[in-house]
């Protein structure tokens, strides 16, 4: 008994921005549905669908997330204060595949993204992005008007007292952003629709001018957007998917335009560039473009990666075995991670053990089932991507504590760690987090600058969670930040 109150007088209450969720997914998808608790209940953003023994059995033996992640109970529950809110209209190719019928189809991808039949259904007929966006995004601004059982309310950003005040407050700061730029009606060739520069050029200056314009744009996704190579990212899918077409390519011509148009901020605010989904092709080619054209003022920002534990070539610095990490060319080399710090970026670590591990380090059982050491193992797996950038910053003259963040991707149909399933579970990673940083710091290690040495573990954790992305949006949010 008395250790029990000793763990409860050491347990922190921390507090998160996520850089990367969904909260919107599955709400959205429901107001399509012809049930009437459907639209009336489920697609309430403050809707909660906890994880019982058969949604957890459902996770952790077929990988397939049936409960909800980042509601705003959920999310309200975890103390998280800036939630990123990404707009994703799925693109079709999820969907559509010319050996199985539609109909049948939608029952499967219904039943493994909780989304809805009906939303699916729309999603394999229609032909406009653009639309499916805009509704969305109209949709995301109705939680104004939606009530919850708790004390804590919710609001878009407009200024940084915004930010502020949220955080002495039971309020959650909204800042939208855009999942893949094929929302400005691109990527539909296959499908009857072919391209139209002016129209995509005009959906780009109609969502700059919005009220609550997206922050960033994650610039490709899973599928061809006639814009940019995009990194593989659905090998689990197998066959049911083809991201065959520009896969691995580097920007189009188009997709140039449309780069320098998002960034532009004569006239309307910029729209950030997010890397996470480019093929590497398209990343380095970017990389040149902010040296070359930008002069390097524009921050790069990774809003849910991992890290790949080596450079390009395939040579490891960091103390860390390679094995440790996932080597998929959708996540982040050494050379990237400088770059990043360079710009004052932000590169936030997601939560979808696919992308954090090779899948043979990670094996789940249905019988043993150790709750504890399944939260020191996942937060391990955390930490070792903290400690490699750490590490290579470091060692390259950068601060090491002040890049990454959280970027969950939470309800975006990932496969979570064990233990760390939704927003709720953040503050025990965070605490596990704190042990590691303290054994870490309090033991001979190879970095050398004092800054990163001579920091605190709670400080570190605390960069983490919520202060190098508050920090982030101070400076960006109105303006360019400066150099570190």
């Amino acid at each position: 008994m008395k250790r029990i109150c000793n763990l409860l007088v050491i347990m922190r209450k921390f507090q998160f921005a996520d850089l990367h969720c969904h909260p919107n997914l599955k709400t959205f998808g429901k107001s399509f549905s012809n049930s009437k608790r459907d639209r009336v209940l489920k697609s309430n953003f403050w809707y909660s669908k906890l994880p019982n023994f058969f949604t957890k059995w459902m996770h952790r033996i077929l990988g397939i997330t049936k409960f909800s992640q980042s509601d705003f109970t959920t999310m309200a529950k975890g103390n998280v204060k800036i939630a990123f809110v990404s707009l994703y209209p799925f693109e079709k190719g999820f969907f559509t595949n010319p050996y199985i019928n539609n109909k049948l189809y939608a029952i499967l991808a219904s039943f493994v993204t909780s989304i809805g039949y009906h939303r699916v259904r729309y999603i394999q007929n229609h032909l406009d992005y653009f639309k499916d966006l805009m509704n969305e995004y109209n949709f995301l601004q109705l939680i104004s008007k939606t009530s919850n059982k708790f004390k804590w309310s919710c609001g878009f950003v407009e200024s940084i007292t915004d930010i502020t005040n949220s955080l002495e407050n039971n309020f959650i700061s909204i800042i939208p952003t855009i999942e893949g730029a094929h929302v400005f009606n691109s990527g539909l060739s296959k499908y009857g629709k072919p391209i139209d520069e002016q129209e995509i050029l005009s959906n780009i200056i109609k969502v700059k001018q919005l009220p609550y314009s997206p922050f960033f744009i994650t610039f490709a996704h899973n599928f061809n957007n006639d814009l940019c190579g995009h990194a593989p990212s659905l090998e689990v899918l197998g066959a049911l998917v083809d991201q065959s077409e520009n896969l691995n390519a580097g920007f189009t011509s188009l997709g140039l335009k449309v780069l320098h148009l998002l960034l532009d901020n004569r006239n309307e605010k910029r729209i950030y560039i997010d890397v996470k989904h480019m093929s590497l092709k398209s990343r380095m080619e970017y990389y040149h473009i902010l040296k070359t054209e930008y002069n390097n003022s524009i921050p790069v920002i990774v809003s849910h990666g991992a890290v790949t534990g080596t450079d390009v070539c395939g040579d490891s610095t960091s103390t860390l075995n390679p094995e440790y990490f996932s080597d998929d060319s959708i996540n982040f080399y050494d050379e990237e991670l400088i770059i990043i710090a360079k710009s004052c970026g932000l590169f936030a670590i997601q939560m979808d053990e696919k992308r954090l591990v090779s899948p043979h380090v990670i094996k789940k059982s249905l019988f043993k089932n150790n709750k504890t050491a399944n939260l020191k193992f996942s937060t391990l797996i955390i930490w070792r991507q903290l400690q490699h950038v750490a590490e290579i910053l470091d060692a390259n003259g950068h601060d090491s504590w002040r890049t990454c963040c959280i970027g969950s991707d939470f309800d975006g149909t990932i496969n979570p760690l064990e233990e760390i399933l939704t927003a709720t579970d953040l503050n025990r990673m965070a605490n596990e987090l704190l042990n590691y940083v303290e054994n870490y710091l309090s033991k001979p290690n190879s970095l050398s600058q004092n800054r990163n040495k001579n920091i605190t573990a709670l400080q570190v954790v605390e960069n983490f969670t919520i202060t190098n992305a508050e920090n982030f949006i101070k400076n960006n949010f109105n303006s360019n930040c400066k150099d570190n």
